[in-house]
């Protein structure tokens, strides 16, 4: 039978993919640009378009250094990260975001897969949210709603805890 050192923390690793991530905040704005598009408004639903062009790619990268750091600035007290730098400089992209939290022993581990699709979620429908602020303002606030609703879910993901065993003796 395993056994758990009692107060042993648990090191948990979050990892949002760059690449899956842009996909994705590009995915989104395509079909949301697809469902609205008429006879009558191609030039503006070719603008709702989030692509990798350098000038579309510094906005949506310079969203996504904010968010992250929203997302840190949330779970700080699971951060298990040093550091009392920063800067404003450009994140380029070339690596993925990565969180180390250091839960309580009685983390319920089944939310960890929660925890990094939540954060994932917010990235995104953040990024988006500012991306239409610009080019799309009426869908704004949906996409501002949708990532309030899942910071909620990061919350709640890392406040599981698993229930106490029963000791067999």
């Amino acid at each position: 039978m395993p056994t758990t050192t009692l107060g042993a923390k648990k090191n948990v690793t979050a990892t949002i993919k760059i690449s899956w991530l842009l996909y994705d905040i590009m995915n989104e704005t395509f079909l949301r640009g697809r469902t609205i598009q008429n006879k009558e408004n191609h030039k503006e639903v070719a603008s709702m378009f989030a692509s990798e062009d350098e000038e579309n790619r510094e906005k949506i990268l310079r969203s996504i250094k904010r968010s992250f750091a929203e997302v840190q600035t949330e779970l700080g007290e699971y951060l298990n990260e040093n550091g009392t730098t920063t800067d404003n400089s450009h994140f380029d992209g070339s690596h993925d975001l990565v969180l180390n939290l250091t839960m309580p022993s009685n983390f319920n581990e089944a939310a960890t897969a929660g925890v990094g699709e939540a954060v994932h979620a917010y990235l995104m429908n953040s990024t988006i949210a500012d991306w239409y602020i610009v080019t799309n303002k009426g869908d704004a606030e949906q996409y501002y709603a949708l990532a309030n609703k899942s910071m909620e879910l990061i919350r709640q993901s890392v406040s599981k805890r698993s229930r106490p065993t029963k000791p067999v003796d």
